[in-house]
């Protein structure tokens, strides 16, 4: 049975690293395939089974987006809202359960994500709302060590995205007793510093939660403690077990701590990290009420293949692994730690879970073990029991109620407060290059290779990784950046950097410093800049300027710098092997765009022509100045726009190899269709950031090498290819 369950798992699964996701009329051949194997190769039909299974319900659950015009137009929906999620007053974002869109049922109803930009407060949780928005299929930024937000939409079962500016009808969520006993508890805790955590950790709420806040928790290894998850359900599952074994009668014990989890998954809101654990819990209690004994690893592979069974995206959820692995882990430290105490278990997840938490998040915490040594008792026996406490007290006794939020407040103050001093004095996050992870990893390895019987050839993967580092790499290397509708290119050679813009910075919070460009200076491990050029003022290109000069050292700041030294054409500058020309301006004109520096940089042999957003005018302006333009790698100016890119200019520069860097279905058209054509007829290569994602050329002798020519990624990635081979999508 266990062979079975993982191979379905392992047949979903798969979808992950699908290069494509095959046409719906593959449906009788894979099933008929799935027969055929199942009588013959049992644990191959049962993978197959799950390839079919993932297959079908992606096509069932993305089937609406191929609707005419979906994407092309505004369209009136209709739904209700699963989640929300305030910012500020007036902004944030909602999850959408959509039940019609323009006046039309759907079946299934799809998920949406709206960002919420309206003038009064944004809708809560359960309210139906009407509006008019326009819909855009799941689409994520591709650069190494970046979020892919595409991926996570699936995994939240969202299938499109938009934006509100207000609402034509909003009827409020009917008052249910979970919504009287939160209003209540937020009117208790009105006026409270530590009222965000207690919402957190009592009700799921996390709204109030700041970026600054996660940062903390992520620092220390302790984000799991503060929302509601397995450890806080399996706590309250415990307390009630233990308190029903007092009556000698398993059965009883068992209903006692369902009982308790079932009322804290309840106050979470049933939210799908609860409905994991509470999974898990109830069919090891209802087993133990019955008497039955199943190990822990069938328990696992029982509750993955129902989870799986019933959400099958939830493969491309980050929870799910990182609550799935925990446990294996869990069940794993007894392979490593003969006695299971709570330093062995825990020194068993942070050593089989590392690899995990590399491969998400690019780096761990050092102070993770022992910070967690003291907040899990402190939690489990103090703070969890008492804020449950409170919550049961406050409907019946909100006179005892209140002295122990008050209680809860003040350890909670004193708690953040010690955590908040270890990681601005500690700096317990240690973020680690692509190199760093790579010997991490090697090291963990090994470590297991001496305590595991048969495992020690994995020494040999030491020698492998060295001879790897070892091997010499290019001169130089530049990254056209996927920054959305906006410009950031990365120039490299060895650990020196230059960075040429740095994409936008949008009034919701996100920007593309910490979404783009610190995950990919992490990955390749550098840490400082030589040269920070900004072309000009333009948001989409100075956006994270001063962030940025905060975050990183940087030694040389050119170009639109309050402080820093303005691009004129003829400054001429070595960089180790490479030479740094400005060939504009000549002057400033007052034309924003305009007075873009452009920058030249050449290692005598190759050369890459960075444009900014000059116009035509400048152009002409350039041709004239006899300054050297040819570059054989070229980034189209302007995004593409066909205000640039004359076709006497692009005959000057006499690229091999064009990169227009336009953003996903960006509202301008970028790079526009005669600018492709001129590039077409002069027989350029040409690529797309917004199609083809971060852009890696290496330095070969007299020619650029693209280094990702061919990787295409998974399927989730490229859903409008998707969608493009389904419908129109003019």
């Amino acid at each position: 049975m266990d062979k079975r369950l993982f191979c379905f798992c392992s047949g979903v699964s798969s979808s992950l690293i699908w290069p494509w996701l095959p046409p719906w009329d593959w449906w009788l051949p894979l099933t008929l395939l799935c027969l055929l194997v199942l009588r013959r190769f049992l644990l191959g039909g049962w993978v197959l089974l799950g390839v079919l299974w993932i297959f079908s319900y992606s096509h069932w659950q993305l089937n609406w987006l191929t609707q005419p015009e979906l994407t092309v137009r505004s369209h009136i929906i209709a739904g209700q809202v699963v989640a929300s999620y305030p910012k500020e007053e007036t902004t944030g974002r909602l999850i959408v359960r959509l039940e019609s869109l323009n006046g039309q049922a759907l079946s299934p109803q799809p998920r949406i994500l709206l960002a919420w930009y309206g003038q009064g407060p944004i809708p809560a949780r359960g309210d139906r709302i009407g509006s008019v928005t326009r819909l855009m299929p799941p689409h994520s930024l591709q650069n190494p060590g970046g979020f892919n937000s595409a991926r996570w939409l699936l995994g939240q079962g969202i299938t499109a995205r938009g934006y509100l500016t207000g609402l034509l009808s909003h009827a409020p969520a009917p008052v249910t007793l979970r919504s009287r006993l939160l209003s209540r508890f937020e009117d208790a805790t009105e006026g409270l510093a530590a009222r965000r955590w207690l919402l957190a950790l009592s009700f799921g709420e996390r709204g109030e939660l700041a970026p600054r806040d996660w940062d903390t928790l992520r620092a220390l290894g302790v984000s799991h403690l503060f929302a509601i998850s397995g450890l806080h359900i399996g706590l309250l599952a415990a307390l009630g077990y233990g308190l029903g074994s007092l009556t000698g009668r398993a059965w009883l014990a068992a209903l006692g701590g369902a009982a308790l989890a079932l009322m804290y998954a309840w106050l979470a809101g049933f939210s799908l990290p609860t409905q994991r654990a509470l999974l898990m819990l109830l069919l090891w209690l209802g087993l133990g009420g019955l008497g039955r004994y199943w190990s822990g690893r069938r328990i696992l592979l029982v509750c993955c293949t129902l989870l799986l069974a019933g959400q099958p995206w939830l493969i491309f959820n980050q929870g799910f692994w990182l609550s799935v692995l925990a446990v294996a882990a869990l069940l794993g430290s007894r392979l490593l730690f003969r006695r299971q105490g709570l330093v062995a278990l825990q020194l068993a997840l942070t050593l089989l879970l590392l690899p995990l938490l590399l491969l998400l998040f690019g780096g761990f915490s050092w102070l993770s073990l022992p910070v967690n040594l003291v907040l899990i008792p402190l939690f489990s026996l103090l703070l969890i029991p008492l804020l449950l406490l409170a919550c049961l007290l406050l409907v019946p006794v909100p006179g005892l109620a209140l002295p122990l939020l008050a209680l809860l407040d003040g350890l909670f103050v004193r708690l953040m407060a010690v955590l908040e001093w270890l990681v601005g004095t500690l700096s317990p996050w240690w973020p680690l290059s692509a190199w760093g992870q790579g010997a991490l990893l090697l090291l963990v390895l090994m470590l297991m290779a001496g305590l595991l019987p048969g495992a020690r050839r994995l020494w040999l993967l030491g020698l492998y990784l060295l001879l790897l580092k070892a091997w010499p790499g290019p001169v130089w290397e530049v990254r056209v950046l996927d920054v959305g509708q906006g410009l950031s290119v990365l120039v490299t050679q060895g650990g020196q950097a230059l960075l040429y813009d740095t994409g936008n910075r949008f009034p919701s919070g996100f920007n593309m410093a910490d979404g783009v460009i610190l995950p990919l200076l992490n990955e390749l491990g550098i840490r400082r800049l030589d040269y920070l050029v900004i072309s000009h003022n333009d948001r989409d290109h100075s956006g994270n300027r001063d962030y940025l000069a905060r975050t990183l050292s940087v030694d040389r700041r050119w170009g639109a710098w309050p402080d820093g030294q303005g691009c004129r054409a003829g400054q001429l500058q070595h960089w180790q092997s490479l030479t740094l020309e400005v060939l504009w301006p000549e002057q400033l004109s007052g034309h924003s765009n305009n007075d873009s520096c452009v920058l030249r940089i050449s290692d005598g042999r190759l050369a890459v022509l960075l444009t900014g957003d000059i116009e035509e005018w400048a152009e002409q302006r350039l041709l004239r100045s006899g300054q050297r333009l040819q570059a054989q790698l070229l980034l189209s100016p302007h995004h593409g726009s066909g205000s640039s890119s004359s076709p006497a200019f692009n005959r000057a520069v006499a690229p091999s190899l064009v990169v227009h860097t336009a953003g996903f279905a960006n509202r301008w058209g970028f790079p526009a269709d005669e600018v492709v054509a001129r590039f077409e007829r002069q027989g350029v290569e040409q690529y797309v950031t917004g199609q083809h994602g971060m852009l890696h050329f290496t330095a070969q002798g007299d020619q650029w090498r693209l280094v990702n020519r061919w990787r295409a990624g998974p399927w989730y990635n490229r859903l409008n290819a998707w969608l493009n081979g389904r419908k129109s999508l003019e």
